[in-house]
């Protein structure tokens, strides 16, 4: 009896290491390649300077495989069985850690992580530790015990060891969109960029111009650029000059973009005005100022370069007709006014609208939640 339930035990334990290991594995790829993909890429690209090729799917399957030797070679050291047996993964899971927990500072020349001392020396201490446990409860680690004891501690501590890889991982969903819109956009997906946290109120300031150069890239911005949160105003169009905000793109790339720099002192409309009254700028400087007039509230101005720049037959993009809508409400007899009497109507609804709340908080809400992709809520409610 007792020879078959050692033969029932081993069983379980080996059962155990493979459960283990597949588990690990799982877990790592789908970290690596679906989590953290463009973090690692972000990584990969500050190390090697630019000079080599990321691959995602390879990266992940070849650095699970190089974690899964570690733990093997771990576990041949330290000879970790029974109850503690997946502790044996933990310098694998560090190792994670030090991959996936990179901040905004990745692409500065001077960058650096605490994990180049941080990791080794986390290691030392686990094998340290590990030596001493063993030695501890030498007596117990060889003693059968239950089966299902050992399969459910094992799980349990390879759990606490997923879920520790993920709060030390870079978690910040503004952050990975970021990088996402940063890679569609050096693939020149463009419509796959704008698709990028579509649905979410968060937007950072680097976020907003990386959408705005999708935008003007795929000759969106006139239908796309209130579909998203503006909370930067004119300046959302440009990066911020803080280098530690910014990730691959610049303020550079934008004046490539467009078709030139800036000259000192100039504020960005009067920048973008320039470029496109000059023609010094490129065709698509126009989508940038048109927006910028838009996101400054100047409607005025806007109306007068529509005028400026379109034929009177010419179809307006959505947020520009929007715009031209607020115009005639208040200038019926100007030069400038298009005939659209469908935009117009849409918006006689929506002025009509804002006049049945009881509060204006009540008010801001529900036009939120009714009008909030269109240029007038912007106009009306957007600080």
């Amino acid at each position: 009896m007792g020879k078959y339930t050692n033969v029932l035990y081993e069983k379980a334990a080996r059962m155990t290491t493979v459960v283990c290991g597949f588990l690990f594995s799982l877990f790592s790829f789908v970290y690596l390649y679906v989590f953290q993909r463009d973090v690692l890429e972000a990584l990969h690209f500050s190390l090697a300077h630019g000079k080599t090729h990321f691959a995602p799917m390879g990266s992940a399957v070849v650095i699970t495989l190089i974690l899964l030797l570690l733990r093997w070679g771990v576990n041949s050291l330290l000879g970790l069985k029974g109850y503690i047996r997946s502790l044996s993964y933990l310098p694998s899971f560090l190792v994670l850690c030090a991959l996936t927990d990179v901040g905004r500072t990745v692409y500065m020349s001077a960058y650096h992580t605490v994990w180049s001392w941080l990791l080794p020396v986390l290691i030392l201490i686990f094998v340290v530790f590990a030596y001493w446990l063993r030695g501890l409860y030498r007596n117990q680690l060889n003693t059968e015990g239950s089966r299902l004891g050992l399969v459910n501690y094992n799980l349990l501590i390879l759990f606490v060891q997923c879920l520790m890889t993920v709060l030390v991982g870079n978690t910040n969903r503004a952050f990975h969109h970021e990088l996402e819109v940063e890679r569609y956009l050096r693939d020149r997906e463009y419509v796959e960029a704008l698709e990028v946290g579509k649905r979410s109120l968060e937007s950072t300031h680097t976020l907003t111009a990386l959408r705005a150069m999708a935008m003007a890239h795929a000759k969106l911005m006139g239908e796309k650029l209130f579909e998203y949160p503006q909370y930067y105003g004119v300046d959302g169009l440009f990066f911020d000059e803080d280098s530690t905000a910014v990730l691959r793109f610049t303020n550079d790339s934008v004046y490539d973009l467009l078709g030139g720099k800036p000259y000192v002192g100039d504020k960005p409309l009067d920048y973008l005005s320039e470029l496109c009254y000059t023609g010094r700028g490129k065709y698509i400087a126009l989508d940038y100022y048109l927006a910028g007039l838009l996101l400054d509230k100047q409607i005025n101005k806007f109306a007068q370069t529509i005028d400026d720049f379109y034929e009177s037959e010419d179809s307006l993009p959505r947020y520009y007709r929007e715009a031209m809508a607020i115009y005639r409400s208040n200038h019926s007899d100007s030069v400038f006014v298009r005939n659209d009497s469908v935009m117009q109507e849409k918006y006689i609804r929506y002025k009509t609208r804002q006049t049945e709340f009881a509060s204006p908080l009540e008010e801001q809400n529900y036009m939120k939640r009714e009008f909030g992709d269109t240029y007038w809520w912007y106009f009306d409610y957007q600080k």
